[in-house]
């Protein structure tokens, strides 16, 4: 338990510095419209965010190590045009949702070389961000995975990695988030969720990493 929640608390902090970095609206939109990214639905609401520039794109990014089969990634809903001044964030109806991805191998039978492999992803963060004005978050309602460690070790959010290119991975995302009493957002009020987010059918991703 105790190793689950430090796995959240990174998770939450990895939320706060992409959210912090795309408020800066460091990136510079491409012409054309990306494809690049994660598109779904989850609590019934649509996902769309896209990576424009690489590794290295402030609203979309992750690690990959796939030796060891470890996924991790933080993803936020940003313009399709971002500008250097201002923010980035994608405000619909003065919300906008994020997205933290922490996923592992526990099967020393899986090769994680050769996709595509499931694994679980016990400590991931799917967040419903209300913004008030010039689009500044005033309170999140944030759902996490419930999991159990077996053997052997099942979540209730898993991932499958279908392809991996040696930059882009690509692969998608099944199951529920629930409630778990997560701690309150570090900015704003903490609006506890009602019932549990389930991502409907697949949610797809496919972006480029920095790989480790």
């Amino acid at each position: 338990m105790t190793h689950a929640w430090i796995a959240r608390g990174a998770a939450l902090t990895l939320v706060a510095a992409l959210l912090g970095t795309a408020m800066l609206g460091e990136s510079v939109a491409a012409k054309r419209k990306p494809k690049d990214g994660i598109f779904g639905l989850i609590n019934g609401r649509k996902f769309k965010a896209t990576n424009l520039n690489g590794a290295d794109d402030p609203c979309v990014s992750g690690i990959y190590n796939p030796s060891s089969g470890i996924v991790t990634f933080a993803a936020l809903e940003c313009k399709g045009k971002r500008r250097r001044q201002g923010t980035a964030i994608k405000i619909k109806k003065k919300m906008y949702k994020t997205l933290v991805m922490s996923c592992s191998n526990f099967d020393e039978e899986v090769d994680t070389t050769t996709p595509p492999y499931e694994i679980p992803c016990i400590a991931s963060i799917y967040g419903e961000w209300r913004t008030g004005r010039y689009g500044i978050p005033t309170g999140a309602t944030q759902w996490g995975t419930t999991y159990d460690f077996g053997p052997p070790v099942t979540s209730s959010v898993r991932m499958r990695i279908d392809a991996f290119d040696g930059t882009s991975l690509r692969g998608v995302i099944t199951g529920t988030f629930d409630d778990l009493g997560l701690p309150p957002p570090f900015v704003g009020e903490n609006i506890p969720p009602t019932a549990p987010a389930a991502i409907e059918g697949e949610l797809a991703f496919d972006f480029p990493f920095e790989v480790r």
